[in-house]
């Protein structure tokens, strides 16, 4: 006589299934801060890349991406919540810095920013500026000077211009409600000496 054990595996795995499930997302609260949610996500930011290409997916995310603000804070969410879309207020980048010589010192220009990435307005914005010296692409540190107000700024080191040792870099960021810019185009100087023929 045969046994049909198929009734019973289906059991088996239906009580597996259930057992599995995910429980339901608990809230987190104190210090008078009380942050609660529903979402339903299964999956996490991956990516595929073959030749030139490269495809990001996630599975199973029903919580739109993006910033959620209120007051003095805002809570990035989402799985995709770190490559979202512009940040709002972010001063837009500075992309014709240009550089002159000014009475022996070199003398930085560039056109005013007055909108965000998004194209909002913007007022008040400030500037500061990046120098590295003999490293043209530099990694911006500590600002060389900050909160410059107009559109122009003199290098007050005149040694930047004629000493062959010493070729300055530069890097201008816009700056509004202390959200700075990317990187401004770069410029710099560049001494050399002449060597007499014979």
């Amino acid at each position: 006589m045969k046994t049909k054990h198929l009734p019973l595996l289906i059991l088996l795995l239906t009580l597996s299934a259930i057992l599995l499930l995910p429980g339901p997302v608990r809230a987190q609260s104190g210090g008078g801060y009380d942050l609660w949610w529903h979402v339903f996500g299964n999956g996490g930011v991956t990516f595929a890349s073959g030749g030139n290409y490269q495809l990001g997916y996630t599975v199973a995310q029903d919580t739109p991406p993006g910033l959620s603000a209120g007051g003095g804070y805002q809570l990035a969410q989402g799985f995709w919540a770190g490559v979202n879309g512009p940040v709002a207020g972010k001063p837009k980048s500075i992309t014709d810095l240009s550089i002159s010589k000014a009475s022996g010192k070199a003398k930085l220009d560039w056109s005013a920013i007055t909108e965000d990435v998004n194209g909002n307005a913007l007022s008040g914005v400030t500037y500061n500026v990046y120098r590295a010296i003999n490293t043209p692409w530099f990694t911006p540190g500590t600002p060389y000077a900050t909160g410059v107000t107009g559109t122009t700024y003199t290098d007050p080191d005149a040694t930047v211009l004629g000493d062959a040792s010493k070729n300055a870099y530069y890097v201008v960021r816009a700056v509004s409600a202390g959200l700075e810019a990317d990187d401004s185009n770069r410029v710099g100087t560049f001494n050399f000496n002449l060597v007499p023929g014979s």
